[in-house]
């Protein structure tokens, strides 16, 4: 029983990587900006309770009346990879202004090798180890659709709405216009 379970997570993982491929999602350009496909107000984000890379729990209303940057990520994503030394630079400056920059890792391989990759870049801002339910709440919000990639990074304002959701690779400018504008 076990090694079906393995056998159908393995063609899981393998049909999510071709249909990326397919996608375009695992090609990154520092020319090409991230899909805007939504820009609005509105829709509340969904609530999570996740576990940290230290295994403590974590809850998204902790977060209540920040402007949050949600970014759906994997350390073997290219675009993904490339997105985080200027998350944390936004972070890094704008924090100060009510920014929380929150990493959701799509990773397998636990907390351990998250961390290991996240040290080697000196990132500060927080990271969550990313579950099926997390994944599924945000691609159930009526009316912007689901997650069929990374990275896939939220814009949420201080009132818990989703104003914008880029996907694919995005680049500094974008990203830093569209928080500017709720800090």
């Amino acid at each position: 029983m076990r090694i079906k379970i393995t056998f159908l997570a393995i063609i899981g993982v393998v049909l999510f990587i071709i249909s990326a491929n397919e996608l375009g999602l695992f090609k990154s350009s520092s020319k090409k900006l991230g899909k805007i496909e939504f820009a609005g107000e509105g829709l509340a984000a969904p609530p999570f309770t996740l576990f940290n890379l230290q295994g403590e729990k974590v809850d998204s209303s902790s977060f209540q009346g920040k402007v949050i940057l949600l970014d759906f990520w994997a350390t073997w994503c290219p675009p993904c990879r490339e997105e985080i030394p200027y998350f944390n630079e936004l972070y890094l400056q704008y924090k100060i202004d009510g920014l929380v920059v929150i990493g959701i890792s799509l990773d397998r391989g636990g907390p351990e090798q998250v961390r290991k990759f996240l040290d080697k870049y000196n990132v500060e801002y927080l990271n969550l180890l990313g579950d099926e339910a997390v994944v599924k709440a945000y691609s159930n919000i009526p009316g912007i659709g689901p997650i069929q990639g990374i990275p896939t990074t939220f814009i949420i304002n201080r009132k818990g709405q989703i104003c914008h959701r880029f996907v694919g690779f995005t680049e500094k400018k974008v990203v830093e216009e569209a928080i500017k504008q709720f800090l």
